[in-house]
């Protein structure tokens, strides 16, 4: 059974694997290339990239990125997830944190810039 139909996975999850396959895919054969010769560049048998290609084995997120490398996207994975909101995180409320800690310092101790 392939990674794409796996019991693992909802169906929302099996229909955004299979779409991002289907678009390696293509983008594999608008360069015209095989999947041999698309194996031959990631550094994989062909049999593993077709397993990959069409949605068997337990490919590895390394062998994604290379993959996704290859065709000139990988620096766009990131994008997928978006940015916490900033009031969300706990660094923002630990910068919270010590800016109100150093107001109350600040006046208790005559302004900012400490003694005179």
């Amino acid at each position: 059974m392939g990674f794409a139909s796996s019991t693992a996975f909802s169906l929302g999850d099996r229909t955004a694997v299979r779409r991002l396959l289907e678009r390696i895919r293509a983008q594999r054969l608008a360069r015209n290339w095989t999947q041999s010769e698309m194996a031959r560049r990631a550094g994989m048998s062909r049999a593993t990239y077709q397993n990959f290609e069409g949605g068997y084995g337990n490919p590895t997120l390394a062998n994604l990125m290379r993959v996704l490398g290859i065709l000139g996207v990988a620096d766009r994975v990131a994008d997928l997830v978006p940015e916490p909101e900033e009031s969300q995180t706990l660094a923002s409320l630990q910068r919270s944190a010590v800016r109100k800690g150093r107001q109350r310092a600040s006046v208790r101790g005559g302004g900012a810039g400490g003694e005179s």
